[in-house]
């Protein structure tokens, strides 16, 4: 192929100059010429008549290159469409057997969320419209069309039906279903709604996982009285279904049900219910009193806690702490206000219950609306720590307005931590954990002034998140870095046994309000050269 090159001058019959444009000798006969010497008006009459005939030459000429220029402009992008075509071609994941791209499209397809209208939010839709050979995959892949999102308010009025739904259930076929059922309250359903709930309830036989937010869309979906689910797993109702001791029941034939998250529940109407409660591997609820004795102390598959405070919640401590000695996870949503006799949530599960078992622990806010101002309850939770003696390997604490001091004394008491993430996010200044007290205390050689001390804070730790909101301006960039420097030990090196200490394996560091300087982190960069993963983040903005 030869290269492109402007044609020759001889060659060219594009537009040449004709027009003798001679301007010294013009404004010489301007400023000589006048009165019976003035050139004739004839000759001047005839060079005007030949300007106009070669300006309208050069305006022929311009359209012709301005549409010269828009057919090299458009050839251009098509060179470019052809050439990406071509890199799609050379694309790896072209040359991934089937088995491995359907993996990977049960990975990337989450819910899909019906209501919507963007195709952006239907996973499995908009996998099926790259290709036909996509196509085919998801058309042979039903677990892709089993997991949807439909919220019932936002429906559009312009949808007699709702075939969409019906196009997902198709392409399901028998697979087990997951379906997430949001909207407002409403006291009745209009017609479309009761239809789509309808549709869903005669399901029933394939729910897979059942979450509903509203007692009348829930009452809806059962109104065929469904007793039998051989497939569910996961059921996360509203407390508003279920105030009555027996509406559990129905569930008494779900054999795989595992996770229940129900808001309310009667607590001491457990004994006498058919719910199958020994069989749950995970229990999320809005309540806590005596009662719930009754599945701790019992036969129990239970391994997951977890507890939400909101303002239809109702906590009280026992008498005396109950064991849980099977569960390994709890985790704590707090809010600012619940019911005016009920008593705080962290200070009743830390006064309440022996977790001997406990592994992971997470206390997080449920909501941001109002101000967070209870206290750390300091001398609970370190009697919480010694009466459980448990091994914990993970603490995450998020939004919680607490002291530096009183967070050092605890994980001063989990020497077998690895993982550990702190954030304070809606924390006011003078509440924030994450001061240069806590980031100089973490260091793997802290200095007490005289030498250095042996005693290392979390000597196992792994894992670090740090999200640094406004609030917590009291410590330096610098020290971190030293922080993550100092915990790269050598192989091999340790004080002794009791206090072996592991490599920090992974450091995520978040400044959501302020920007920091991309040099002091520069040492994290050969850090994670060596191995080290690290992820620093400023206002929204990666910097490594």
């Amino acid at each position: 192929m030869h290269r492109w090159s402007p044609p020759s001058r001889t060659g060219y019959n594009g537009f040449q100059p004709q027009f003798d444009l001679n301007f010294a000798d013009l404004y010489k006969k301007l400023r000589s010429e006048y009165g019976p010497t003035a050139q004739s008006k004839v000759k001047m009459t005839n060079d005007i008549s030949q300007i106009e005939t070669e300006m309208e030459d050069c305006e022929a000429e311009i359209h012709w290159l301005q549409s010269h220029v828009a057919f090299l402009h458009n050839h251009s992008r098509h060179l470019d469409e052809y050439k990406t075509c071509l890199y799609s071609l050379m694309s790896p994941i072209r040359k991934l057997p089937d088995e491995l791209t359907l993996r990977i499209f049960d990975y990337a397809c989450g819910l899909n969320n019906l209501t919507s209208g963007q195709l952006k939010t239907m996973p499995a839709l908009a996998i099926s419209s790259v290709c036909s050979h996509w196509r085919n995959l998801a058309k042979a892949s039903p677990q892709l069309w089993s997991r949807m999102r439909i919220n019932l308010t936002v429906m559009h009025t312009d949808h007699l039906g709702f075939d969409l739904l019906q196009m997902y259930l198709d392409s399901s076929q028998q697979y087990p279903l997951s379906f997430e059922i949001l909207g407002d309250k409403l006291e009745t359903l209009d017609p479309r709604q009761a239809m789509v709930c309808a549709t869903v309830g005669a399901c029933s036989d394939r729910w897979k996982e059942l979450a509903v937010s509203q007692p009348t869309f829930f009452k809806v979906l059962t109104a065929q009285n469904p007793t039998h689910f051989p497939v569910l797993e996961e059921l996360s109702i509203s407390s508003f279904a279920f105030r009555l001791s027996g509406s559990l029941d129905r569930f008494q034939d779900s054999p795989k049900l595992r996770s229940l998250s129900i808001s309310l529940f009667p607590l001491s109407k457990l004994p006498r219910s058919l719910f199958p409660w020994n069989q749950l591997n995970v229990l999320t609820i809005c309540s806590y009193s005596e009662e719930l004795k009754y599945l701790l102390d019992g036969p129990s598959d239970l391994t997951e806690l977890h507890f939400c405070e909101w303002a239809d919640g109702w906590f009280k401590q026992t008498t005396s702490p109950m064991l849980a000695s099977s569960i390994q996870t709890v985790s704590l949503s707090v809010a600012a206000s619940t019911q005016p006799e009920s008593e705080s949530l962290v200070d009743v599960i830390f006064a309440s219950t022996t977790c001997p078992a406990l592994t992971s622990l997470s206390i997080d806010r449920a909501d941001f609306d109002d101000a967070y101002d209870r206290p750390w309850p300091k001398e609970i939770v370190q009697d919480f720590l010694s009466r459980s003696s448990c091994r914990l390997t993970t603490l995450s604490i998020k939004s919680i307005p607490l002291s530096d001091s009183d967070l050092i004394d605890t994980l001063a008491r989990l020497p077998s931590l690895l993982h550990l993430t702190i954030d304070d996010t809606c924390v006011s200044y003078n509440h924030s954990p994450i001061t240069s007290y806590l980031v100089q205390s973490l260091h793997a050689f802290r200095y007490n002034g005289k030498s250095l001390t042996p005693s290392v804070l979390v000597p196992k730790l792994q894992s670090l998140s740090l999200v640094s909101s406004g609030a917590s301006k009291g410590f330096s960039d610098t020290d971190l870095v030293e922080v993550v420097a100092s915990r790269q030990y050598p192989g091999g090196y340790t004080y002794d046994s009791e206090t072996m200490k592991s490599f920090l394996r992974s450091v995520v560091l978040q400044f959501p309000d302020r920007d920091i300087s991309e040099e002091v982190y520069v040492p994290l960069k050969r850090l994670e050269k060596a191995g080290l993963r690290v992820v620093v983040i400023a206002l929204g903005r990666i910097l490594i």
